[in-house]
């Protein structure tokens, strides 16, 4: 067991979950170009099962399929029962400040489980930089003015956490001035017009760029 984030765990770093298994290229290359894999309990197997090793296991690990001393990398045993493996994971990397974190694994199979997903993500985006890759969409969660690579006729959508958050944007094809997304279907299915877009907010939102492939 390690004790601390070890110095070679170096940016990128994803951290891989337990879900649906990765099949976008934006996923997999998410997964190719990451310096550090960190694996959340059980999804150890799947993770090995795409040929990617992880350096990190974290978790309760009671979804192993072998033993903990079996894998080729060190472990953390996070055995709070009453949160998670995408949880106890997230306050693990917060303690060991890790600033920036990829999310990959975390979504698919149990409707529930999306939402939790979604929620986490939120809730740990005002402590560091996150970002959910899925095999349909990449989502962030921002608070504040925040400018996205994208491509031309890409779909964008745009959820609020709060009926009261004033949200503009920027390079989106039905422009959003100053305005409450009370309505949740009033941010769905916007088009990005070109190479990047912008949106401004005064309150925590979800933003979904849905893969073009």
């Amino acid at each position: 067991m390690v004790s601390a984030l070890n110095p070679q765990f170096k940016q990128p770093i994803v951290l891989f979950g337990n879900g649906e298994i990765p099949s976008h290229s934006i996923e997999l290359n998410t997964l190719k170009n990451a310096s550090t894999i960190l694996c959340a309990d059980g999804a150890v197997d799947k993770l090995l099962s795409l040929e990617f090793i992880p350096d990190l296991i974290l978790g309760d690990l009671d979804s192993l399929s072998r033993n903990p001393s079996d894998y080729s990398c060190d472990f953390i045993h996070l055995p709070d029962q009453s949160k998670n493996d995408l949880e106890k994971s997230l306050e693990w990397c917060y303690e060991k400040n890790i600033e920036k974190l990829s999310l990959v694994g975390f979504s698919g199979k149990r409707d529930d489980h999306n939402m939790a997903t979604l929620f986490l993500l939120a809730e740990y985006s005002e402590k560091m930089d996150l970002i959910l890759y899925t095999n349909h969409s990449t989502i962030v969660c921002i608070n504040g003015q925040r400018e996205f690579d994208s491509l031309a006729g890409q779909k964008i959508s745009i959820i609020s956490l709060r009926p009261s958050t004033k949200v503009t944007s920027y390079g989106l094809k039905f422009p959003i001035t100053d305005t409450s997304l009370d309505s949740t279907t009033r941010g769905i299915s916007n088009i990005a017009k070109g190479s990047r877009f912008s949106i401004n907010a005064n309150g925590p939102i979800w933003v979904f760029l849905n893969h073009t492939e």
